[in-house]
């Protein structure tokens, strides 16, 4: 039988570290010090699998057990999401199609989308890059002139950015993001500041040769974008994107009572506030389920949510 269920968090600890927001705002708990990076969605067998405990197995296991609740077209839960508070700048690094992740460690490319939800006033991320073509860009690369090489663009608060596969990124440190991704794992490092990891001693691994051939040249241009609420049914909806094969977000933001009716699954987390959906309590930094045709859902609190789902191809 269908039913709503909480998804409990994913965590990896992460060399570039965390301050305190996930742990005492958003009331993680693990033994990861510092925590910079929470996987509240994230299904990879035997690498990094969230728990439902409702259900007593992964979110893989509860997939792969209950198609019926998703509906998808995919072998593996096609969407993952998470959220992020660096201490320290994330390395240089693109994420490839799937031609070449395939290749590359048999995987699928990861597309993916951040929306800033808050940030130091001198908040940056990096993103893209100014070489005209290849030769110019492995120069600056290999004489690591980053400062002619790459772009770095302001965190507006609210802002969405779009990330597609072989875009230069990485998030500046103090900036909390959430994070919508397919659930694939593939990342090629250009640069990551020569950190040196603790557990073995020596640097991070970066694979430069990969980048050179993957990273989109020219760049495309891509920048922050605002999008627009509307009221429905007493909720404040932004819709940001809702693309068939890839992902659908969507942020619902509700100050006493509202209703909404989305029919595909849906994970959806809650980042500020607390209150109910429908008999399940939800907190900030919580994660719940929705299963497909659970129909419309009833809110109860103060609770800024994000709505991470899924269309198939054909759709």
């Amino acid at each position: 039988m269908k039913k709503i269920v909480k998804i409990e968090p994913y965590y990896e600890p992460r060399m570039w570290g965390g301050g305190s927001r996930l742990r005492n705002e958003f009331h993680y708990v693990t033994e990861v010090v510092p925590l910079g990076e929470v996987y509240n969605v994230v299904a990879l067998p035997h690498h990094a699998d969230c728990f439902v405990p409702k259900m007593n197995c992964t979110l893989s296991e509860l997939y792969d057990h209950y198609p019926e609740w998703f509906e998808c077209e995919t072998p593996e839960l096609p969407i993952r999401v998470n959220i992020l508070d660096p201490m320290e700048d994330l390395s240089i690094q693109i994420h490839p199609d799937d031609d070449f992740a395939r290749q590359y460690n048999k995987g699928r490319g990861k597309p993916e989308a951040w929306v800033i939800l808050d940030a130091p006033e001198e908040g940056y991320i990096e993103f893209g890059h100014y070489a005209q073509n290849k030769e110019e860009f492995i120069r600056w690369a290999e004489q690591k002139e980053w400062q002619k090489l790459l772009r770095y663009l302001k965190t507006p608060v609210g802002g969405f950015i779009d990330i597609p596969a072989g875009t230069l990124h990485a998030i500046g440190k103090g900036v909390l993001t959430y994070n919508i991704s397919r659930n694939a794992d593939c990342t090629l490092r250009l640069y990551d500041y020569d950190r040196v990891d603790p557990d073995t001693g020596k640097k991070r691994p970066i694979q430069p040769e990969a980048v050179f051939e993957n990273v989109n040249i020219p760049d495309r241009l891509i920048s922050f974008l605002m999008f627009p609420s509307a009221t429905e049914w007493g909720c404040k909806v932004t819709r940001y994107w809702d693309e068939p094969g890839l992902y659908t977000l969507m942020r619902i933001q509700t100050e006493d009572r509202g209703r909404f009716l989305h029919d595909r699954f849906a994970f959806y987390t809650c980042v500020k506030g607390s209150g109910m959906v429908n008999d399940i309590k939800v907190e900030q930094g919580e994660t719940i389920l929705v299963p497909a045709h659970t129909g419309w859902l009833e809110f109860q609190g103060n609770m800024d949510l994000f709505l991470a789902s899924y269309r198939n191809e054909n759709s």
